[in-house]
């Protein structure tokens, strides 16, 4: 729990477990020109009370840092509000997890016969919505490649080449520095609703600035607007947009 009972710092009390939790909020903080973390001991030190002081100065503008840290004070509601969480990086710096991939494939399910996926039939003729292998969408132009049909080593293949573009689409449209789970689950939503689509709503400019305002309560109201298909709310993507927020929020990856 983010709390401490007595001071720490400079002229605080600094209980050892207080102290390690000071050490590890002072080590998930972006501080300028502090690369080296604290050692967590619990031993108040001239190196902690300086990194103190230093956050007091540089990110919480003090005039006159103090390097010490009251419960419920100013400076530890800041360590708290501002500590990076552990894993978080870049987006950037991510690729598409091995669980994310398997739950992507789990989703859109194997085929190896052209269907059309607004009904899930298998067809023999190209209609706008043919689809083959894990999900790909079938152009007219395409059809005659793919109209007899694909093998599992191919549609493996042809997943492989259409997942890139999402992948890299989440990686340069996403400044906010994320989790993994957070980055698969936009990934899996993208390849849904279209790169263009995602790299327009409302979820992407939500995570880039989580204090924006738009026309849904929340992120999670934005992430779970995409149910439609054709216009009409469809029980599918409801269930899926589900399962991709379960992955977001909740590090859950869980078909329904």
């Amino acid at each position: 729990m983010n709390k401490i009972i007595a001071s720490v710092g400079r002229n605080g009390t600094n209980h050892s477990a207080d102290v390690v939790l000071v050490q590890k909020l002072l080590n998930a903080q972006k501080i300028p020109g502090e690369i080296t973390p604290l050692k967590e001991d619990g031993i108040i030190g001239n190196k902690t009370i300086l990194r103190i002081e230093h956050f007091q100065k540089d990110i919480l503008n003090m005039t006159h840092p103090d390097g010490h840290i009251d419960p419920g004070g100013k400076t530890f509601k800041k360590l708290v509000s501002g500590a990076v969480r552990l894993g978080e990086k870049p987006a950037s710096a991510f690729d598409f997890s091995d669980n994310g991939i398997d739950l992507l494939k789990a989703i859109e399910k194997l085929s190896t016969a052209p269907y059309d996926d607004q009904t899930g039939k298998d067809i023999t003729a190209w209609v706008e919505g043919a689809t083959i292998g894990y999900g790909h969408l079938i152009s007219s132009a395409e059809w005659p490649k793919y109209k007899d049909g694909i093998t599992r080593e191919q549609a493996i293949s042809l997943f492989n080449e259409d997942l890139s573009p999402y992948v890299n689409t989440v990686k340069t449209k996403v400044t906010a520095s994320i989790l993994q789970n957070e980055f698969d689950a936009m990934v899996v939503l993208a390849f849904n609703i279209g790169q263009r689509a995602f790299a327009h709503s409302s979820v992407l400019k939500m995570v880039n600035n989580p204090n924006l305002k738009t026309t849904y309560k929340n992120m999670e109201d934005a992430w779970k607007a995409w149910n439609k298909s054709q216009g009409i709310i469809n029980n599918g993507l409801i269930n899926r947009r589900q399962a991709e927020w379960d992955i977001y929020n909740k590090g859950i990856y869980k078909q329904w």
